[in-house]
C-alpha cells in the first residue's frame, strides 16, 4: 500500500494513521498462511522529519518440530522507520524513502515479517515429540519402546566380546 503523505508535507496535518489488510507472502519454512495480514499504525510530523510506526499481526499454520501436531498461531511485529526525500547511501535500511510524496509500506514491512519469523516452532516448550522406535506420541504417554533393550545391528558383534 502506498501512503500519501502530502498532507503532512504540506502542514495540513501533523499526523496520518492506516489501518489495511495486507495479502499474505507465499508460503515459506514450512508456515502456511491462510488470512491477511492485519497493518495499522500512522505516520508522524516530528519537527522536520517523519516517522512511521506499524503494527502488523499475522496469522499462520505450522507443524511442531518435535511432535508435528499441527498450530495455529498469530505472529505480532512492531516496524519503525524514519521518512526520507533522499539519502547520500541507498543502501541504508532504517530509511523509507519517499516518492512523489508517498510511501510504499508493503515491501519493507514483508521483508521486515520475513526476516523476524522462527526457523523452529514447538507446541509447547517441553513437548517431548515422538518416539524414534514406534513414533508414538511421547506427550501422551510413554510407548514402552525406551524398557526395550535392542543391541543396535551394527554392533551386533560387539555383543560376543561381552558374552565371554
Amino acid at each position: 500500500m502506498f501512503i500519501d503523505v502530502k498532507p503532512i508535507l504540506s502542514g495540513l496535518t501533523d499526523t496520518i494513521e492506516f489501518d489495511y489488510k495486507l495479502p499474505p507472502p507465499e508460503s515459506f519454512n514450512g508456515l502456511e498462511f491462510s488470512e491477511e495480514i492485519t497493518v495499522r499504525g500512522k505516520i508522524k510530523n516530528m519537527a522536520g522529519y517523519m516517522t512511521l510506526e506499524a503494527f502488523a499481526s499475522v496469522p499462520y499454520k505450522t507443524a511442531c518440530a518435535r511432535c508435528t501436531k499441527e498450530l495455529s498461531r498469530v505472529f505480532e511485529h512492531e516496524f519503525s522507520r524514519t521518512l526520507a526525500t533522499k539519502l547520500q547511501n541507498d543502501e541504508n535500511d532504517e530509511y523509507l524513502m519517499i516518492t512523489e510524496s508517498r510511501v510504499d509500506l508493503d515491501t519493507p514491512l514483508l521483508e521486515e515479517i520475513v526476516m523476524n519469523f522462527d526457523f523452529v516452532y514447538y507446541c509447547k516448550e517441553d513437548c517431548k515429540g515422538l518416539c524414534p522406535k514406534c513414533g508414538h506420541d511421547l506427550n501422551e504417554g510413554d510407548c514402552g519402546c525406551a524398557n526395550k533393550k535392542e543391541i543396535d545391528p551394527r554392533l551386533a558383534i560387539l555383543a560376543k566380546l561381552l558374552d565371554k
